[in-house]
C-alpha cells in the first residue's frame, strides 16, 4: 500500500506527506488493493475516511460498517481495522491520517478535549452521516482539510491543522454528553487476535498450520477460527495467504527474484499453488502482474 508499511506486530507505519508533520492524505480507488481489500492493521494515528464515489465496508474490531457515498468514518487510535468491498463494486475514497499532538500540545487542553475521545474505551470509531447537520458540519471541515492538502498552497499546513482542530472541537461538542459514561470491560478476544496476527506477520515465510496460529493466541483451533471470523470475517489460513500474496506483490514489483524464489520466500510450498492463488485473487498470473507494474499499470 502506498504511504504505509505494516510492521510485524500488525501496526502500521504511516509515511507522512512531510516526515516532519504527522499528517497523511490519500485519494484512492478501492480496486487498487488486492481483491478490493486492504490488510488488517492498527496505528497510533486518527484515521478519517470519506466515501467520495460508491460505498465500502469497514471492519473495526470485528464490527462490519457500511460507509455510504458522502458519509464518513473516524477510526480511533490503536483500533484493528481495514476497508473492503463486499459486492465487488468500486469505491473512490479520501483518507486523512494524523497524530493527535498535531492539534494540541498544551497538557491541560489535551487532557480536557483530546483524551476524552481518543482514550474512550467505548469509542473505537465515530460514524458521520451527511444527512445529519451536526455531523455534516464535521465532514465539511475534514473535507476542507483534505482539499488544502491536495492544493498544497503556501501555508496549507497551518490551514489543515486549523481545520482539523475545528473539526475536533465540533466532534467534542457532539459527543460530550456521553463521554463520562463508558464501560471498563476489556475485550480479551481482541488482544488474542492481535497476537495471532502479529505471529502471522512475523512467521509468514515459514510453514504454518492452524495449530501454530492458534498456539500463538494460547487457544484451541476452534476458538482461533471463531475469533478470525469475528474480527476479520476470514479463516486463519485465508488471512495468512492474503498477507503472503501482499508480500509477494511487493517482491514482484521491487525485486528481480524469480517467481519460484518469491513463492518459496513467502511461505508457499509450491510455486504452482502460488500461481493458482495469485490468479484467483488478482485475475492474472504473477508474471503478468510484474509486467503490468513495470509498465506503470495498476
Amino acid at each position: 500500500m502506498n504511504g504505509v508499511s505494516i510492521l510485524k506486530d500488525a501496526s502500521e507505519i504511516v509515511h507522512y506527506n512531510n516526515p516532519n508533520i504527522p499528517l497523511y492524505l490519500k485519494d484512492r480507488w478501492l480496486s487498487s488493493y488486492t481483491n478490493m481489500e486492504a490488510l488488517c492493521h492498527w496505528h497510533e494515528d486518527i484515521e478519517y475516511m470519506k466515501a467520495l464515489k460508491g460505498h465500502m465496508i469497514y471492519y473495526v474490531n470485528g464490527e462490519k460498517l457500511t460507509i455510504h457515498e458522502n458519509d464518513a468514518l473516524i477510526v480511533n487510535t490503536r483500533q484493528m481495522h481495514y476497508g473492503f468491498s463486499d459486492d465487488k463494486t468500486d469505491c473512490y475514497f479520501a483518507c486523512i491520517v494524523f497524530r493527535l499532538h498535531l492539534l494540541c500540545t498544551n497538557p491541560e487542553l489535551t487532557e480536557k478535549y483530546i483524551h476524552p475521545i481518543a482514550e474512550h474505551p467505548d469509542l473505537p470509531y465515530i460514524r458521520l452521516h451527511a444527512a445529519n447537520p451536526a455531523e455534516a458540519a464535521i465532514i465539511q471541515l475534514f473535507d476542507a482539510a483534505c482539499e488544502d492538502c491536495r492544493k498544497g498552497s503556501a501555508g496549507y499546513e497551518l490551514m489543515v491543522i486549523s481545520r482539523l482542530t475545528a473539526a475536533w472541537v465540533e466532534l467534542y461538542r457532539l459527543l460530550s454528553p456521553g463521554l463520562l459514561s463508558y464501560s471498563s470491560v476489556i475485550e480479551d478476544d481482541l488482544s488474542i487476535q492481535r497476537n495471532m496476527i502479529s505471529y502471522i506477520y512475523q512467521n509468514y515465510a515459514q510453514k504454518l498450520s492452524l495449530n501454530d496460529i492458534a498456539a500463538a493466541g494460547s487457544i484451541c483451533r476452534s476458538k482461533c477460527c471463531r475469533i478470525f471470523k469475528k474480527y476479520l470475517n476470514k479463516t486463519p489460513i485465508d488471512f495468512l495467504n492474503a498477507y503472503r500474496l501482499e508480500v509477494s506483490m511487493r517482491l514482484l514489483t521491487d525485486t528481480a527474484m524469480s517467481i519460484t524464489e518469491i513463492a518459496l520466500s513467502c511461505g508457499f510450498q509450491s510455486p504452482s499453488y502460488y500461481a493458482e492463488l495469485f490468479q484467483h485473487h488478482k485475475g492474472c498470473t504473477p508474471s503478468h502482474y510484474r509486467t503490468r507494474q513495470a509498465k506503470g499499470y495498476l
